[in-house]
């Protein structure tokens, strides 16, 4: 998989980067807001609706300093299910125009959330991350995630399978039909 090193701490970091994730998640907190009952619309946050619009913006922004390629634009609802389910957030590149999954936390392996979040958002995990995820117990996701990444994982590592199996046999035969070059030739 090609992940790409990003110094999120980059005092110029919003040149190009655009944290989608923090942004939609921040908007979603503030419509929250706006329905409080409690009077605190003005202190933007309030204890009993537990809505903290900086925090949950604070909370989605990348940490580790690394963010990997998707292959899809993730719309709103994708990317709301990403943040509010894995440890992960959406970002996006206007250098080269693609968008990108960033950690939001640390201290642990969170290949798992990696793997889910693409497949949330793409429908299968990145073929190069296959080998990457762990699959010792559920880490970082639930039951229930750990599954569906684990059956992922099986349908793409079977597809893999027969796609070499079939190249190995292409590339037998073709050792077989192939005269060996002379020597000095």
């Amino acid at each position: 998989m090609k992940s790409t090193y990003v110094n999120w701490g980059d005092t110029d970091i919003y040149r190009n980067w655009d944290f989608i994730g923090a942004g939609i998640m921040y908007d979603k907190e503030l419509e929250k807001l706006s329905h409080c009952s409690h009077g605190n619309k003005e202190k933007e946050y309030c204890h009993t609706c537990e809505c903290y619009p900086d925090d949950t913006h604070q909370d989605n922004k990348p940490v580790v300093n690394y963010a990997y390629p998707l292959f899809s634009e993730p719309d709103e609802e994708k990317i709301i299910k990403v943040c509010e389910e894995t440890g992960c957030t959406v970002v996006y590149n206007s250098q080269d125009d693609n968008y990108y999954l960033a950690l939001t936390g640390c201290g642990m392996n969170l290949s798992q959330d990696i793997a889910l979040a693409y497949i949330i958002v793409d429908g299968c995990i990145e073929w190069g991350f296959l080998e990457n995820v762990s699959v010792s117990g559920a880490f970082s996701v639930s039951k229930e995630d750990y599954q569906i990444i684990l059956n992922e994982l099986e349908r793409q590592l079977a597809i893999s399978i027969d796609n070499q199996t079939r190249k190995l046999k292409e590339v037998t035969e073709q050792l077989k039909n192939d005269l060996p070059l002379a020597k000095g030739a």
